[in-house]
């Protein structure tokens, strides 16, 4: 072995920012027949939230004697739902619930046909299908290209609370919220669950902590006129974290799809003209969407100059354009960088000093941030300015006494201001041609 006079040994120590996911969607919804929640879960497939949310089930609590349209069970079960009663392949009858009344504890169910058979107590009244949460899960993840994780966060079936479940969703890393089959109308006329929702983004973006910052999207209900749709985004719900989004879908969850589309991109992709999967049959008229762009809504639409004649999302609006914040790849983008940014500056904090060594290593922090998106055309420039560091490059000859004190204010408070300039270039909307034809 040789002498040595210096002997170095070498190791890696690099720091690796945080990063967090830019379109991780998280799915709040009613449970199936019978279900009282259940905390916040992760999937990557469908079919594990299909698992995770089984058809529910309730039983009989009186005998059913055929011919009849009614069956009293002990748990309430949606109208519409489509239930089988009995137990026995050849003993079980498939019929839809038409109306639900309750009495007693008990629920009577009204049926689109009489049921033939006679039917014990106890025999179980099976749903048939997806849940809400479990739907809106699979149509989240049936998009082009899906998103990469769909958390779900269970409410009880039959008297779901709502802010319960918002307060849990808090903690959970996700940036894009729906809430389940859970269209914005009329009722209740107060406290609307979509306008929780739009509470809820609304305070956690701004007061809960880094990374936090996420949007809602929402549907209208294609049942109301659309004067009453359009007066609907009011209040806490016109704001530039929330998508509202007007279809003419009678059986899809169209806030859950349009949510999967918003997670398949990254931030800076505008959401203009992305194709969504879902059934419409109908199209909305120019008129009316004239009427959803001035109200700042989104619409489901189908071009006649895209080939295959698939649904596309008419616009990528905000619910408000408040801010400069019009569109959601402005509010997607901006929070992508932020994030950025402070996962680069945390190495700073507790180490650097604010001396001109030290606040030109924060400038070049930011810079190794901000010019990979330059280079990926994410934002086309920047700038970086530190007040402090300007008084610091000067000579100390040459500051004033106000001067001195503001860099003395600045070490003893170990507190440094830093104004960061992004220049954003939107992508196009729209294209004005005049066609000339001259002989």
């Amino acid at each position: 072995m040789p002498f040595n006079y210096v002997t170095v040994k070498a190791s890696s120590d690099l720091f690796t920012p945080a990063t967090r996911a830019f379109g991780d969607i998280l799915v709040i919804g009613k449970g199936a027949i019978g279900s009282a929640g259940s905390s916040a879960q992760s999937f990557t497939y469908p079919s594990e939230a299909v698992k995770a949310y089984p058809p529910g089930a309730t039983k009989l609590t009186d005998k059913v004697e055929p011919p009849t349209k009614t069956a009293i069970v002990a748990a309430k079960c949606p109208v519409g739902t489509e239930v089988a009663i009995g137990k026995g392949e050849a003993a079980v009858e498939v019929r839809t619930i038409t109306a639900v009344t309750e009495a007693g504890g008990k629920f009577t169910l009204t049926l689109d046909a009489d049921l033939k058979i006679a039917h014990a107590v106890d025999d179980p009244v099976a749903g048939q299908g997806l849940s809400d949460l479990a739907a809106a899960i699979s149509l989240a993840f049936r998009q082009t290209p899906p998103p990469t994780k769909v958390w779900g966060i269970e409410v009880a079936f039959d008297n779901p609370v709502w802010s319960t479940a918002l307060t849990e969703a808090e903690d959970v890393p996700a940036q894009i919220l729906v809430l389940a089959n859970t269209p914005l109308n009329e009722q209740p006329s107060t406290k609307h669950p979509v306008e929780l929702l739009a509470k809820h983004v609304t305070e956690v973006s701004n007061t809960g902590g880094d990374g936090k910052e996420r949007i809602g999207v929402a549907m209208l209900d294609q049942t109301l006129t659309q004067a009453k749709q359009v007066a609907l985004n009011k209040g806490s719900i016109h704001d530039n974290r929330m998508v509202l989004v007007a279809h003419n879908s009678a059986k899809d969850d169209v806030a859950a799809a349009v949510a999967g589309v918003i997670a398949g991109h990254e931030p800076h992709i505008s959401l203009l003209l992305k194709s969504v999967s879902l059934e419409m049959p109908d199209l909305f008229t120019a008129t009316e969407i004239q009427t959803y762009y001035d109200n700042s809504i989104n619409w489901v639409t189908s071009p006649v100059m895209l080939p295959g004649h698939g649904l596309y999302l008419g616009e990528g609006l905000t619910a408000s354009p408040s801010g400069n914040k019009k569109y959601i790849d402005i509010v997607r983008t901006l929070d992508d960088i932020s994030f950025r940014i402070k996962a680069a500056l945390i190495e700073a904090v507790g180490d650097l000093r604010i001396d001109r060594p030290g606040l030109r290593t924060v400038v070049t922090l930011v810079q190794s941030v901000l010019s990979p998106q330059v280079s990926r055309g994410v934002i086309e420039d920047y700038t970086v300015h530190i007040p402090l560091l300007v008084l610091l490059e000067r000579e100390r000859a040459t500051l004033s006494a106000d001067e001195l004190k503001q860099i003395g204010n600045g070490r003893s408070g170990r507190s440094v201001d830093m104004e960061v300039s992004v220049v954003y270039a939107g992508v196009i909307h729209q294209i004005a041609v005049k066609l000339v034809l001259k002989g």
